[in-house]
């Protein structure tokens, strides 16, 4: 009648095996421990394709350049190459693929210095990711475009 469980050496043992699982399925499956990681500068080069010429002349260096739509996130634009802009068309005379201009169009190389946070899976600047061929928004004064990262140099 006296049916009193108690705690023992084994229920220690089982509760700590638990524990141990639950934090080791955690690092495995959790995601991103290291949410928030290093904080570093880098240049990224924005590709602005097929753009007005008078919209070249507007992006000036020293620019604060917003890289999204929440307006928080932002950098410095350090340097801007514009360039005729150029396509790739199918010649179906010759049987050939040839680079042709496109009329009152060029194509601008802006560097925006970021700050961004490097973890372990990418590199943010504030809510935007920064990689290689992610298209962000490219708003300044006077002018709101998108482009493409083509380049990042740390």
């Amino acid at each position: 009648m006296n049916n009193k469980k108690r705690w023992t050496i084994i229920d220690t043992l089982i509760v700590v095996l638990v524990i141990v699982a639950g934090v080791a399925v955690f690092k495995v499956f959790g995601g991103n421990t290291n949410k928030f990681g290093e904080t570093k500068t880098i240049d990224a080069v924005v590709l602005l394709a097929q753009e007005e010429p008078e919209v070249g002349e507007a992006i000036t260096v020293g620019d604060e350049i917003t890289i999204s739509l929440a307006e928080k996130d932002s950098g410095t634009l350090k340097d801007v190459r514009v360039e005729p802009s150029e396509i790739m068309t199918y010649n179906s005379i010759d049987g050939k693929y040839v680079i042709e201009p496109v009329e009152n169009k060029v194509d601008i190389y802006a560097t925006v210095e970021l700050k961004v946070t490097e973890n372990d899976f990418a590199l943010t600047c504030g809510d935007s990711v920064i990689k290689v061929g992610e298209k962000l928004p490219f708003r300044g004064k006077g002018y709101a475009l998108t482009g493409y990262v083509i380049e990042i140099n740390e």
